[in-house]
């Protein structure tokens, strides 16, 4: 008897789900206008967040077909007359992609491209400039050290072997990078010209003992020997 009261008394309790549910529907009645608002600016916000997620896709496919066509104007470049002047043009191409599209990834890229043809064109300190805004760009990816390379390289173009040292130790002296044996051998080769024979030797010394398999290998053995 207890048991068929108690169900009976459940069964004559409001249901939870169906009190929920009046609820929300008296709260919807009473704040209708504010509800309306409310769902309309969220509408209105996820229409906002893609355009701008369309926008952004489309000014990446821009600027990536524009680094695309950059780019082979600078490999035709390169198969034909590679005096400095002839790299004027293309440089000014991703000089523009840079600065016009410079949120995206390809503007990015975009950037060591300009720094190297800077570079070539033998303008340093516009090089070096470049290779500054790639590295705080894709300093952390793989493109890392070549950077660092090429802000040595620059240094060096400019006759400051101390500052091309440092970039070169720098690679060295990080567990991640790669060209370790090349870094080893362009830092003993920078040491040579600022007069300092015995980190130079000890440079390539590093090289034939930790990369025997290097393409520099037989060059710092013949520098050891010399």
């Amino acid at each position: 008897m207890t048991e068929d009261l108690s169900r009976k008394e459940l069964l004559e309790e409001p249901d939870p789900f169906l009190v929920f549910v009046g609820r929300m529907l008296d709260f919807g009645k009473k704040y209708q206008k504010q509800i309306v608002a409310t769902v309309g600016a969220v509408v209105a916000l996820a229409i906002v967040i893609t355009g701008v997620v369309y926008y952004k896709n489309q000014t990446e496919d821009r600027a990536a077909a524009l680094l695309g066509k950059a780019m082979a104007k600078y490999n035709a470049v390169k198969k034909g007359d590679t005096a400095p002047a002839a790299y004027e043009e293309v440089k000014k191409e991703f000089k523009a992609l840079t600065e016009k599209y410079r949120s995206t990834g390809a503007a990015k890229a975009a950037l060591m491209q300009y720094a190297d043809l800077c570079y070539l064109t033998q303008n340093y300190d516009e090089a070096i400039s470049g290779y500054e805004k790639a590295l705080d760009a894709l300093g952390d990816t793989e493109f890392r050290t070549m950077i660092l390379s090429g802000l040595a390289y620059a240094w060096e173009g400019k006759g400051d072997y101390e500052q091309a040292a440092g970039y070169f130790e720098k690679i060295i002296a990080e567990e991640t990078a790669v060209s370790k044996d090349q870094a080893l051998f362009n830092l003993g080769r920078i040491y040579g010209k600022l007069g300092k024979m015995d980190k130079e030797k000890e440079m390539y010394a590093r090289l034939v003992k930790d990369y025997p398999d290097s393409l520099f290998f037989d060059l710092a053995s013949e520098k050891i020997a010399g």
